[in-house]
């Protein structure tokens, strides 16, 4: 259960998720893992790591310019109505005023097949996996000091650019 303006800031799940709404309303902003650039993830090693630097209701697009390439699909959910969240899609849930009890439930499904069985070209949550695979092996690499990861990418995408 939850209160009117209770929020669930940007962020992504690494499982399937099927979505019920019980009672009251929610609405849900929702973006393709193809706009995880635009959305400034917090690095892996951060206790936020899945989670969007953005503040979807404060947009501070001085500091996150590409939060306004982002396209968003917003889906007001209500009583009886399910919402199919594939892995890897962001996600921010905001509960509407409601009279009554807002009730929700969450079906979990581990992506592993697709995980194990990936096809060519890789999808965009597959894409987003491998680039948090590859963030991981780095910051490994730097003895975990994941404060480290973000310049080695930066000179690594001015070097494949200088190319």
């Amino acid at each position: 259960a939850s209160a009117a303006g209770a929020r669930s800031i940007l962020h992504f799940d690494q499982y399937d998720n099927l979505f019920v709404q019980i009672s009251g309303w929610k609405r849900f902003r929702v973006y393709d893992p193809q706009q995880t650039r635009c959305l400034y993830p917090f690095p892996i090693h951060h206790p936020l790591d899945t989670r969007a630097q953005v503040d979807l209701e404060a947009p501070d697009l001085a500091a996150f310019p590409r939060l306004s390439e982002a396209v968003c699909s917003e889906v007001l959910l209500g009583p009886g109505q399910a919402l199919f969240l594939p892995a890897y899609w962001w996600h921010e849930v905001v509960t509407e005023p409601h009279d009554g009890l807002t009730v929700s439930a969450n079906f979990w499904f581990a992506a592993v097949y697709r995980l194990l069985t990936p096809t060519r070209p890789l999808v965009p949550s597959m894409q987003c996996e491998l680039a948090r695979q590859l963030e991981y092996l780095v910051s490994d690499c730097l003895s975990d000091r994941a404060r480290l990861v973000p310049a080695f990418f930066s000179a690594l995408r001015a070097a494949f650019e200088a190319v």
